[in-house]
């Protein structure tokens, strides 16, 4: 039944994904409604209910899926370590955070400007425009590659165990946020557009990053705080570049 349970709790958020990004796609594009919807995002109440709907779906879907998904997810594959652990085990994991993290700064880094060599000088690039709504947008994702994670992991432990079971369970995880991705009309029409490609292909590599990292960790608040620094120094550094043409935006949201 809780095996069961999982993949139905999976399999929803997937379509919730595909269903909502399609709709919104498709009354953005169709002419007959693009005026109202033009004038609901307009709207100063639109940035609210945008923000409190995301949290619903990456924070309350997972959380709902833990408290009353009759062991749909495993709390301790979520990466939910407690904070009073083992110090020893904890230093060891900020170790490889630290690690991790900036090898995969300098490597985004290195990516982003060579992205944005590609493309014209005159297009404007797109940065984040807080720290606090860069830990928002690490809790937010993190959340919910974890959430993904779980059920792969637990289905696989059965055929492989529980090492191999894990590592590979993880990277299918990865698997099914790159087809929510792909099947996500919006993140496709950013892949396109020179000015926002970066930020897309940076949440790519930070998606990698939190699969290292939980291999070697198995901590979400750690996850949650290095997919931040990593965001935050990605921004310190565009900023310190001092490029004319660039535009504060949210490196974050997908």
């Amino acid at each position: 039944m809780a095996e069961a349970e999982r993949w139905v709790w999976l399999g929803g958020s997937l379509l919730l994904a595909v269903v909502a990004t399609q709709a919104a796609w498709w009354l953005r594009r169709w002419g007959k409604s693009q005026a109202q919807v033009d004038r609901l995002v307009s709207s100063p109440f639109f940035p609210l209910l945008l923000q409190a709907t995301r949290l619903l779906y990456a924070i309350g879907l997972p959380f709902a899926a833990l408290v009353w998904g009759h062991d749909a997810v495993v709390g301790r594959l979520l990466g939910l370590q407690p904070l009073a652990a083992n110090w020893t085990d904890w230093a060891r994991d900020v170790s490889w955070a630290v690690g991790l993290g900036f090898a995969a700064w300098a490597v985004l880094a290195a990516g982003w400007w060579a992205v944005r060599r590609a493309g014209s000088d005159s297009e404007p690039i797109y940065i984040p425009a807080s720290a606090w709504l860069l830990l928002r947008e690490a809790a937010f994702h993190e959340v919910h590659w974890a959430f993904y994670r779980n059920a792969p992991i637990v289905a696989l432990w059965a055929t492989m165990g529980a090492a191999r079971g894990t590592y590979w369970g993880t990277w299918a995880g990865v698997g099914l946020v790159a087809l929510e991705a792909a099947l996500n009309p919006w993140y496709r029409s950013a892949l396109g557009d020179n000015s926002r490609r970066p930020a897309k292909l940076v949440r790519a590599g930070l998606s990698t990053l939190s699969a290292a990292l939980y291999l070697e960790t198995g901590n979400l608040w750690l996850a949650i705080l290095t997919h931040w620094a990593v965001t935050w120094g990605l921004a310190a550094w565009t900023q310190a570049l001092g490029r004319p043409n660039w535009r504060r935006g949210n490196i974050g949201e997908v």
